[in-house]
């Protein structure tokens, strides 16, 4: 069923200004509607401050406008223009049609969620538009998605991400990418440092981000581009051989610089980059494009291009640019493909308002291509036989010969014999030649509604493609529309991988749990066998044997026996197989004797011969041999008796003779007597605390490598001073605890103030504490609240400066860009008993100052003062000056105010571990001198 909708330009504008006088007239409306318009409007507010007139114009221009894909929801929303873009259309019902599972095709593996639909909540909870890759490392799977539940019904960033560490058995959803961006999300991964990159959409332009941690957080990185861009895609030169080996390319449609495709680079990992380069010919339609990197460091892009009379009438072109330069200039090659029908339904697209295919699903036919084998594979889609007439859209695979400079013929990859939309192709390539296109398909309903994903394998680099089509998805779907988004948006783009280990992992969005979520899917891909090992490396101590297990997997029922054999193996040792030769799909043990070996790293390689075809596949073993324990390290940094050390140091020695991994120990007594201040156990010569060692203190620290063989001596132990911090007492004074508290025993002297307002109050919680099992927490509700927790009266000493309120916080509350609030905490002290508290000022707070005024839009009972809205900040040491308070006893009040819609639920304010603390006896004051102390009245 589509809804009626009104699309007069005159009664846009008088719904708009309606829509106006609610959001901006009353500012705020009560209940559960109003609670939604106020999250609406605080969504106008944080894109508004990024546009300007002339991008707001943009939106009255439909070639432009119906071009956009995460530009357009932010544009809507900056502009108040939701009325006329936002969710005017509903999904078609598509009736109970479930079509059989098909004997016969393959599916090594069940769909698995790899975004996790069970926290989502809320009207709006749409994850799609996937990005994939691997850490080859440490086999670490990284997946980037759209995802609506955080950018709408949290009001944070819209895309989220997901680790698996299984190969794709099981995925863990991680959360929301970061509290600023408007998805369109693209991931890689960078072999120079080691590191998974997330670019994504960002207040009207481009913004990067970085994991640190193997894709279980983000760090936001630089802005990259501002100014009415568009779905950005990124490619990485990790080719060591390459003259531009680490470079970061990003490629974009820049509505805001004459609508054209723009290239950009970084050399430094995204600290800084190129001047913006435009590609396509001034002029052109264009959308979509894809960028891949050869192994000789050109860099190849592709777009969509519509033909005179040019968007969305027009015919299609996929055009092909080539830079040998590192990205400084590009060159129009020879295009995939020319003048093909533009693929749409004629009343779906009316009911769209741009071109769409059946089901209300808005379409941008773009491409991707993929440099690998010496050849530009192509994939695209677009209508086989004229505008209304038979089938409406196929997917197409073409590849471009880099040494001769041509094109083989085109082939269509859907092989269905059906008139149903086969759409939105993704494509990978493998080092063997093995060329993998996944597709969406509504091939197994008649009524050309109901999704399924496919894909298709090529085994010879594109060259032939014998082998059939093979359903991925175990169910087929309706199409669901999300109110909340882009009308008619179901997603524009999806993305593949193939590992080193032969396996192709799949991603793509489906309806089956009444919302798009993101299901995933990996299969093995050859025509023949493949060798793989379940133990890659094995460490042993010279004379005993590496054992490892070789899995020798089939394909097609390929059956010929497969003779093992071994090459690359250290001088005396001896390579064994338990079974050989083996007939797939079997396995094999094998055994290398180190009995004479010397210490040292190899890497052996096991070939596989099949007999009569005699077919090679290898596959590698790492062996490290030892023959001693190790030596004692020699520590280097921090050097012995070193000062002023930061309280995150940089343990740095050189390597033990014949060292296969490390002890550090770190403590604040020299006979490491336990428990220590710090220890850890690291394969490498350095290694950073992820905790922060105790300011103002000396420490004694040591290193011991060990192997298989044993573990050698301990270096020479040196020592060093960290830092004095704010809350240090001077040197020559004793800390005195005046209160302390870990909340971990009875904590009935703390209560909760009267004036406290909302659906609940302070509690303790054990779902993140600093240290220990408990802290408190004031959740950050969606509704109006006031949460008051009191602490006990604490008498202050005199003579006995300074004197500090240190305690530990975390804080996830609804912020409002880089120095404002929506919802907040503050910090009140009182000197007569909690008859008054007055708000702790920022001059007083020497380590976390507050973070800017809460609005005052939105009832927020704090509004307009001063406050705390971490959204997130991680456990963070506060102290807060209290010198001028000596001699009088006090009270202080942690308070949360959250406003009328939009929250952090279930998480909020956290403190923990909460100290008031003296100084005694004697040292001058280094750490509060020099304006640190407010005059004492």
């Amino acid at each position: 069923m589509v809804r009626i909708i009104l699309r007069t330009r005159a009664v846009a504008r008088l719904l708009l200004a309606m829509v106006g006088v609610l959001l901006v007239g009353v500012g705020h409306a009560q209940g559960v509607n109003g609670n939604e318009a106020d999250a609406a409007y605080k969504a106008h507010l944080r894109a508004a401050q990024y546009v300007t007139a002339e991008d707001c114009a943009r939106l009255d221009d439909p070639r432009i406008a119906q071009r956009m894909d995460g530009l357009l929801h932010f544009l809507a929303k900056a502009c108040n223009r939701q009325a006329d873009f936002i969710g005017q259309v509903e999904s078609e019902v598509a009736g109970n049609v479930q079509p059989p599972w098909v004997p016969g095709f393959l599916e090594p593996v069940t769909d698995l969620n790899v975004s996790d639909p069970s926290g989502d909540t809320g009207a709006s909870r749409t994850q799609s538009e996937t990005s994939i890759e691997r850490n080859p490392v440490t086999g670490t799977l990284c997946a980037a998605y759209n995802d609506s539940y955080h950018g709408v019904t949290q009001g944070a960033g819209f895309s989220g991400f997901s680790r698996s560490t299984d190969g794709g058995v099981t995925w863990d959803d991680r959360g929301a990418l970061s509290n600023d961006d408007s998805g369109d999300p693209s991931l890689v991964w960078r072999q120079l440092d080691g590191k998974f990159y997330y670019a994504a959409l960002r207040n009207g332009g481009l913004g990067l981000y970085r994991s640190d941690d193997d894709c279980q957080s983000f760090v936001f990185v630089s802005q990259i581009a501002s100014g009415s861009d568009d779905k950005e895609i990124m490619a990485i030169d990790n080719n060591p051989a390459s003259p531009f080996y680490g470079r970061i390319y990003i490629v974009w449609v820049d509505f805001g610089t004459g609508s054209r495709i723009h290239s950009i680079y970084s050399t430094n990992a995204g600290t800084s980059w190129s001047t913006q380069l435009a590609v396509s010919p001034s002029g052109a339609a264009v959308q979509g494009a894809w960028p891949t990197i050869a192994p000789n460091g050109d860099v190849y892009v592709t777009w969509l291009q519509w033909l005179s009379p040019g968007y969305p009438t027009g015919n299609l072109e996929i055009p092909i640019y080539r830079s040998t330069d590192g990205g400084v200039t590009y060159n129009a090659l020879t295009p995939a493909m020319t003048n093909q029908v533009n693929p749409r339904d004629s009343a779906a697209t009316g009911t769209c308002g741009r071109p769409a295919i059946k089901g209300n699903i808005r379409l941008l036919p773009s491409p991707q291509i993929v440099f690998r084998n010496g050849y530009l594979h192509t994939v695209y889609s677009y209508d086989p036989d004229g505008f209304n007439s038979g089938d409406v859209i196929n997917v197409y695979y073409r590849r471009y010969n880099a040494g001769t400079s041509t094109w083989d013929p085109e082939v269509k990859i859907n092989d269905d014999a059906t008139l149903t939309d086969q759409y939105q192709p993704t494509m990978a390539v493998g080092s063997a030649g093995q060329v993998t296109i996944g597709y969406y398909s509504k091939q197994n309903d008649v009524n050309n509604l109901l999704l399924d994903y496919y894909s298709r394998t090529s085994f010879n680099n594109g060259a032939s493609w014998t082998q059939p089509s093979v359903r991925l998805s175990d169910v087929s779907s309706a199409v669901v529309l999300d109110s909340s988004l882009a009308t008619c948006y179901h997603g524009d783009y999806d993305q593949q991988l193939q590992d080193e280990e032969g396996r192709a992992h799949y991603l793509w969005s489906d309806d089956r749990g009444t919302t798009p979520d993101v299901y995933g899917d990996r299969t093995l891909v050859g025509t023949d066998y493949l060798l793989t090992v379940d133990n890659a490396s094995a460490s042993v101590c010279s004379p005993a044997s590496a054992n490892y297990t070789i899995n020798v997997q089939q394909f097609q029922g390929f059956a010929e026996p497969v003779t093992l054999s071994a090459s690359g193996n250290p001088a005396n040792s001896v390579v064994s197989f338990g079974t050989n030769p083996v007939t797939p799909p079997g396995t094999s043990s094998v055994t290398v004797s180190t009995t004479g070996v010397a210490a040292g790293s190899s890497v052996i390689s096991i070939n596989g011969t099949s007999n009569p075809s005699n077919i090679l596949q290898s596959t590698a073993l790492g062996l490290n041999v030892f023959t001693a324990a190790p030596d004692a390290p020699v520590l280097t940094a921090p050097a012995n008796s070193a000062t002023n050390v930061a309280v995150r140091p940089t343990f740095t020695w050189n390597a033990a003779n014949q060292g296969s991994g490390y002890v550090l120990e770190v403590d604040n007594e020299p006979s490491f007597a336990p428990p220590l201040s710090y220890t850890a156990n690291v394969t490498s010569t350095s290694h950073t605390p992820n905790v922060d060692l105790t300011s103002n203190t000396i420490y004694y620290w040591r290193v011991r490598a060990s192997n298989t063989c044993g573990t050698g001596p301990d270096a020479a132990v040196f020592s060093f001073t960290t830092v004095p911090l704010p809350g240090d007492c001077p040197a020559g004074a004793t800390a005195n605890a005046v209160y302390s508290t870990d909340f971990e025993g009875d904590n009935s002297a703390w209560t909760l103030g009267a004036g406290s307002t909302g659906p609940g109050n302070w509690a303790i919680s054990t779902a993140r504490p600093h240290g220990g099992s408990n802290a408190f927490l004031a959740q950050d509700y969606t509704v109006l609240s006031d949460q008051r927790l009191i602490s006990p009266a604490i008498a202050l000493p005199t003579g006995q400066d300074p004197l500090a309120l240190i305690f530990w916080n975390d804080q996830t509350m609804e912020s409002q860009g880089a120095t404002a609030c929506y919802d907040g905490s503050i910090l009140e002290i009182s000197t007569d008993g909690g008859a008054t508290f007055t708000q702790v000022a920022n001059a007083a707070l020497l380590t976390q100052p507050y973070k800017g005024p809460i609005s005052s839009g939105f009832q927020n009972p704090l509004a307009n003062l001063q406050a705390w809205c971490g959204d997130p900040t991680a456990y963070f040491r506060s102290v807060v000056d209290l010198t001028s308070y000596a001699g009088q006893t006090v009270q202080f009040r942690f308070r949360l105010g959250s406003d009328s819609s939009v929250g952090r639920v279930p998480n909020g304010w956290y403190i923990d571990d909460v100290t008031v603390q003296s100084c005694s006896a004697g040292g001058n004051d280094i750490i509060f001198q020099d304006g640190f102390d407010p005059a004492v009245p």
